[in-house]
Formats: structure tokens, C-alpha cells, sequence
């Protein structure tokens, strides 16, 4: 074959190609606009999902913000293992040297002596292994044309902020079992594919049910606490300041009304009645908690929202939790031209309670089934 006809085949091919790449590109695009459903999409005209924030008015009317702050559970651990870890890594836990034996003089040339023990402080593992978390947000170009100016900048800020309650629910959470009776968040129901607390196993609250680490607690008093944090290994309960109470909402604001910390006579001016703000409750220091759920008298979820009526909290040792992060928080703009633009948000998380993990006792533990 000559060059000229090999040039004018290879053009022929180039040519095909690039009106096949079209005829893709077209069928990709119809696809993708066939395929979006209602509420997918932000956009000027649906209502609750962006809608209200066209100015009908004032290009400047205010918006009100109704987001909550969310609890920070992650930065009161202290075991940060950092960003970029690898997929997999292990991570090493060193526990304390055993106690010092007596020793006595030596005085004679053939003198008795102590032959030491090897009291070297004993080590045990545990391996992170990082899980993938997503979230996608689609704002169509005519809500980014008549919103806000910072539009984006809110929205990605408001990813900022799920992120973060992501986190936090998801060591509160985690339970991996998918079969219709087991998960501490479905008991009675196979949780649907892709929630949240499904990559992984042993949150703070399936860590202490399925080890036996609670407490029946019922009506709520001040007592609850301690028993709670008794179950908890001797030397961990006498770190309080490595110790954390977390709680919902609800018992928080029952805690309040506890005698115990609303009477001035005991506590003169700093008495919640007073303050309104109760910080520590036996010099341990309260979280409360968005995404801690009510459940049934086996201290486990209920699809049926009404079976689900009584409370519960933990009695948590904060450096048990070991934590990293692989892929550290990610926001990404992929725009289809004319008509949106999609913010893909991932990051990649994992963390493991040195409890049943690396034998390492009780390091967590529940009060269950409280009324308030």
C-alpha cells in the first residue's frame, strides 16, 4: 500500500470515530436527562429543594438558616491516625508494663537474689481499613442563574457539614449485619443497601450490646451513670477525664431535671436551675449526640416508628476509639453544559473501638431501655 493511501485510510478511521464519539455523546446526554427524577435536581421551580431561595423581591433577601449545629463527637478522641492512610494498615496499641517486683541489697558474695520477670508491656493490633462515602448534590444552571451569588459556596458548605454529622453517626451506628433481624438500627427489617452504617461493623452501640456491656436502666436517675461506667474495666473508670457520656437530646434535657444537679442548695449558683447547662456529670464530660436513635425494649431499632419509645446512652474510653482517614473530605464540580451542575462529595473513613477488636476489655458501655 502507498503512504497517500494509508494517510486517506487512517483519516477515513479518524472521521468514524470521531461521529461514532457524537452519536455516544448524544445517546449519554438523552440518557442522562431521561433518567432524572423529581427532588434530584435542585432547581428554581421545585419547591422544598431550592426553589425558595430565588428572590422574588430584593436580590439580597435574606435566607433563613435552620441547620443545626452538629455534634462533634470525632476531635474529643485523641487517637488520630491522620489523613492518606493506606487501604489497609495496622495499627499497633502498646498496653502498660506490669507492676515492679521488690529487690533487696546484695550484702554477701553469695548473696540471694531476685531473678526478674520479663514485665515487658504487652501489644496487640488492630487493622483500618478504609470505607468510601459519597454524596452528590445537583443544582440546575438556571437555579445557579437567578440564586444567590454564593449559592455553591452554601451548598458546599452544607456538605462540609453532613461530613461531619456522617462521621459522627457512623461510630455511633456501625452495625453490618444485612439479614432481616440483627442490626441495631433494623432489627425487624433487611436495612436497604448503601445506608450509612452498613460498611462496617462495631459502633459504640452495637459494641456494647452484642458484648453484654449495658445496663437496664429504666426511669432516670443519677445512679444510672455510675452503674453504667461500672461495667467498664477497673483502670479505665478511674480515668474520668479520658471518659466521655454520650447522649441524646432527650435525656440530656431529663438529666437537667435530675435532683441531684438542679438544687441550689447543693450546688449554689452553679445548680442547672441557674446555668441551664449541665457539662459533666460525675466529673465526666457529656456529648450530646444528633443520631443516636430510640429503640425497642431489646435495645435494637423497629421499622414500626411507634414500637421505637425508650432512650439510651454510653459510658465511652475515649483513646479506645482509633480512627484514620484515607482519602481526607473531597468536593468536585462536573457540569453538563446548559443544564447543571453536579457537586460529588467523597471521602474515605474507618475506625475501630479497641474493645473485642484487640481484647483490650471493656472500653464501652450502654445504659439501655430509659424512660424519660
Amino acid at each position: 500500500m502507498l503512504i497517500k493511501d494509508l494517510i486517506k485510510e487512517i483519516k477515513d478511521l479518524q472521521w468514524e470515530e470521531m461521529e461514532l464519539k457524537e452519536v455516544v455523546d448524544e445517546e449519554w446526554k438523552s440518557k442522562v436527562v431521561m433518567e432524572t427524577k423529581a427532588n434530584e435536581v435542585m432547581h428554581t421551580t421545585n419547591t422544598n429543594f431550592w426553589k425558595e431561595v430565588i428572590p422574588t423581591n430584593v436580590l439580597l433577601d435574606p435566607m433563613l438558616d435552620l441547620v443545626p449545629t452538629y455534634s462533634r463527637l470525632l476531635p474529643l478522641l485523641p487517637w488520630n491516625h491522620g489523613n492518606w492512610m493506606p487501604i489497609s494498615a495496622k495499627v499497633p496499641i502498646i498496653w502498660e508494663a506490669d507492676l515492679f517486683q521488690w529487690n533487696s541489697e546484695w550484702t554477701t558474695g553469695a548473696g540471694t537474689y531476685i531473678t526478674p520477670a520479663n514485665h515487658w508491656p504487652h501489644t496487640w493490633e488492630v487493622t483500618i481499613v478504609q470505607w468510601q462515602f459519597i454524596t452528590t448534590v445537583s443544582i440546575s444552571k438556571r437555579e445557579l442563574n437567578y440564586g444567590p451569588d454564593q449559592l455553591e459556596a452554601i451548598v458546599r458548605e452544607r456538605i462540609n457539614r453532613a461530613a461531619a454529622r456522617t462521621i459522627d453517626a457512623v461510630l455511633i451506628n456501625w452495625d453490618a449485619e444485612t439479614w432481616a433481624t440483627g442490626n441495631v438500627n433494623s432489627d425487624d427489617w433487611a436495612p436497604t443497601a448503601w445506608l450509612y452504617y452498613l460498611q462496617n461493623d462495631h459502633g459504640i452501640r452495637e459494641t456494647a450490646i452484642n458484648n453484654s456491656q449495658t445496663v437496664n436502666c429504666g426511669t432516670l436517675d443519677s445512679a444510672d451513670f455510675l452503674s453504667v461506667k461500672n461495667v467498664l474495666d477497673p483502670w479505665y473508670q478511674a480515668e474520668s477525664n479520658n471518659l466521655l457520656i454520650i447522649m441524646p437530646s432527650q435525656v440530656y434535657n431529663k438529666s437537667l431535671t435530675l435532683n441531684e444537679v438542679i438544687t441550689v442548695d447543693k450546688f449554689g449558683p452553679q445548680a442547672t436551675i441557674h446555668s441551664g447547662v449541665l457539662a459533666k456529670i460525675f466529673d465526666i464530660d457529656i456529648l450530646v449526640a444528633r443520631d443516636w436513635p430510640l429503640a425497642e425494649a431489646d435495645w435494637k431499632c423497629s421499622k414500626t416508628a411507634t414500637n421505637n419509645t425508650l432512650w439510651s446512652f454510653a459510658v465511652l474510653y475515649k483513646p479506645a476509639i482509633q480512627y484514620g482517614f484515607g482519602q481526607p473530605l473531597e468536593i468536585e464540580a462536573y457540569r453538563v453544559p446548559g443544564k447543571w451542575v453536579d457537586l460529588i462529595a467523597t471521602f474515605e473513613f474507618w475506625f475501630a473501638i479497641a474493645n473485642s477488636v484487640a481484647s483490650l476489655w471493656k472500653t464501652v458501655a450502654c445504659g439501655i431501655n430509659v424512660t424519660v
